[in-house]
């Protein structure tokens, strides 16, 4: 198929497209045979559609690895905080009283009264607090009763004022409620309050399978096509048979397909542990989560205009009571018009301490401006990002959304802490042993592997086909350990995408 793109008005070809299977038609479609080429030329591409995929796998491949010992799924587990708040259900000053009122005064005169919670996480004789860990503090007095699917306790104000007394609001229903130490007298107490436990989350993912392959006739082999004549590697060999062009193509694209894989993979694994589809052989087809998947079940957060303020408060939910502080480090991945977005904001921000205006960016006596992009910040609290372009966000094949000057994909803003977890990588390949990526060849009665075939000596082969096939098969895909350490800042465009 004819693109029918108008580049440039020195064109008098249009580049053509077509899959699978290049047969000697397709060179005369080309005009293979009808005009003299400059064939030491370097083929320039109008888009470099593969730096987003070598970006991609180049920051992947630098990233530890995990390797699994088969392609079954595989978990691993994340262990929350050791305790937790609990939602009062109700409070009354008797034990079948009524909800509490702001004219009740409740524990005034260090009187004792109730409350209720849905669950048994506080144990006498412990000290609790509401809302506010300032607050009225609550101390329990004796073992919690079961009552009516919840448990009751028995509680008194705590402190040194006897007309203190805890109000409507701080004893209103939904209000969340902590434990704080189980204060004890100094002689022969009796025990003291309980320990909590938590068990670990369990999360599951599977490796992807991906394949590519391609076949080419017996008569394509070794054929000179001078409309694909071209220089690819590094400039010091110009290729002029099509099976070499092809072959570059396929280790290129398939090479993109790893990349894609792995950011844009979706799990096809159904609320009852089934997989929604079947491969061309009628078995299960089982899909992994990719990158960008994951993500979504961390932080995702929406903007119409681009504020440096938004994206560091973002840094600081992640990393609060999360990340220590020493280790707040954040990768940045964005387009080139995110990147840009990110520079100004800088850049205004510079601007406004007086510390660092100066001349030093003038060059020529001031004839040239030097702004020297920005792509480290420092803010607060140890928070630090470093700012990559990922060219696969502007890729206008496989993006095609507008926003503002560009595509919204490149406003776009993925947000990776890549330090430890436990001890682990944050972000990290998986790997099957012994399962490498595998690259196949196919030979047929004419095929540029096998010797031998003439008169009396014949040559091995595994297939009748006049000509070969060639393959490659990959398994893995990327685990994100926390994926609360990441984030996604997005242009509102792309919300509900």
């Amino acid at each position: 198929m004819s693109s029918n793109i108008t580049y440039s008005p020195l064109q008098v070809v249009d580049p053509k497209h077509w899959s699978n299977l290049t047969q000697e038609s397709h060179i005369a479609w080309l005009g293979g045979k009808t005009h003299q080429y400059i064939v030491n030329d370097r083929v320039e591409k109008i888009f470099e559609l593969n730096n987003g995929a070598d970006n991609l796998v180049s920051f992947i491949n630098r990233l530890p690895s995990v390797e699994l010992e088969d392609e079954s799924p595989y978990r691993w587990k994340l262990l929350g905080a050791d305790e937790w708040n609990v939602p009062l259900s109700k409070a009354s000053l008797t034990v079948g009283g009524s909800q509490i009122t702001s004219t009740d005064f409740a524990g005034i005169g260090f009187t004792a009264f109730y409350i209720w919670f849905p669950e048994r996480y506080f144990e006498d004789p412990t000290h609790i607090v509401g809302e506010n860990p300032e607050g009225t503090q609550l101390r329990i007095l004796e073992p919690p009763v079961e009552d009516g699917g919840l448990y009751r306790y028995r509680v008194q104000i705590f402190g040194n004022d006897p007309e203190a007394f805890a109000s409507s609001d701080e004893l209103a229903a939904g209000t969340r409620w902590k434990d704080l130490f189980a204060q004890t007298e100094q002689t022969l107490s009796d025990k003291g309050n309980g320990v909590h436990h938590s068990s670990a989350f369990e999360l599951e993912n599977i490796p992807s399978m991906i394949r590519k392959n391609y076949d080419v006739p017996g008569n394509m082999i070794g054929a000179k096509n001078p409309p694909l004549a071209m220089t690819i590697s590094n400039g010091s060999k110009t290729e002029v048979q099509w099976i070499n062009k092809l072959e570059y193509d396929f280790f290129t694209q398939f090479r993109r397909d790893i990349s894609r894989v792995q950011m844009y993979g979706k799990s096809n694994k159904l609320s009852n542990g089934e997989y929604a589809h079947k491969g061309q052989s009628g078995y299960t087809l089982r899909s992994g989560f990719g990158l960008i998947e994951q993500m979504e079940s961390g932080n995702v957060e929406y903007f119409n205009t681009f504020s440096l303020d938004a994206l560091t408060s973002i840094a600081m939910q992640l990393s609060f009571g999360r990340i220590s502080e020493d280790k707040r480090e954040f990768l940045v991945s964005t387009g080139e018009w995110g990147k840009s977005e990110i520079h100004k904001a800088l850049a205004q921000r510079a601007a406004q301490i007086t510390y660092l205006q100066s001349g030093h960016n003038f060059k020529q006596g001031g004839k040239e401006l030097d702004e020297g992009q920005i792509t480290t910040y420092t803010f607060i609290n140890g928070i630090k990002f470093h700012v990559i372009v990922d060219p696969m966000k502007d890729d206008p094949v496989l993006n095609t959304i507008p926003y503002k000057e560009g595509l919204a994909s490149s406003y776009s803003m993925d947000i990776w802490n890549v330090g430890e977890t436990n001890g682990q990588s944050n972000i990290e390949r998986v790997k099957i042993k012994n399962c490498p990526e595998i690259y196949v060849v196919v030979p047929g009665i004419r095929n540029p592997f096998t010797p031998g075939g003439t008169g009396m000596s014949p040559m091995q082969v595994a297939s009748m086909k006049d000509g070969y096939s060639c393959g490659k098969a990959w398994w893995g895909g990327v685990r994100i350990k926390n994926v609360k350490k990441t984030a996604r800042f997005l242009p509102r465009v792309l919300m509900h995408q």
